[in-house]
């Protein structure tokens, strides 16, 4: 009875030291929002093209797809704000950074001014005066001019429907609070 005994006290040891293991490893496996070793596999991003609950941008998590194409998750301009910030949890930002800060993005309110790339007047009617676009394009005053979507194609974008994402949406912005870069996109006609 003694060797019985010894050797389920020795089988019982060995479930209990691998079962410590296997739940050791599945922690392990879990990692903690913001890890270094978080994959990412979408981006913050945005496009210039209206949208049917009347905004004039539509912002979004972007996944590019190995055919070229995106899958996209949209968002309100909050949660973008709030996932760029790194203050909400994000597939687009999962190390929490703050992507403002990064880029050096001084001013939130260049996303109000997205739409002033694609038109030369604010395409809705609105009780307050609203300032003038840089669309300089006076054939189609919804479209830039051919030399402005060059600028444009610089980042990324070759149609209104295409998202700008990750470091060349943020590197747009940056541009955009430039006054010099501002001036030299309204000039190129």
């Amino acid at each position: 009875m003694n060797t019985f005994n010894h050797k389920i006290q020795t089988i019982s040891i060995a479930f209990l030291f691998i079962f410590a293991n296997i739940l050791t490893a599945q922690e392990d496996d879990i990692l903690p929002f913001g890890a270094d070793s978080v994959y990412q596999e979408y981006y913050l991003g945005f496009n210039l093209n209206s949208n049917m609950n009347g905004g004039l941008v539509n912002f979004a998590l972007v996944k590019p797809l190995p055919n070229g194409k995106t899958k996209v998750i949209l968002l309100t301009k909050d949660d973008f704000v709030y996932q760029a910030k790194g203050k909400m949890k994000s597939l687009g930002n999962p190390h929490k950074v703050d992507l403002f800060e990064k880029y050096k993005i001084e001013n939130l309110a260049v996303l109000d001014n997205l739409w002033k790339l694609r038109y030369r007047e604010y395409p809705f009617f609105t009780r307050e005066k609203m300032s003038m676009g840089w669309s300089e394009n006076d054939s189609i005053p919804f479209l830039p001019t051919g030399a402005q979507m060059e600028i444009l194609r610089g980042f990324g974008i070759n149609r209104f429907t295409d998202y700008i994402y990750d470091k060349e949406a943020f590197r747009l912005l940056s541009a955009m609070e430039d006054p010099q870069w501002v001036k030299a996109y309204k000039e190129s006609y």
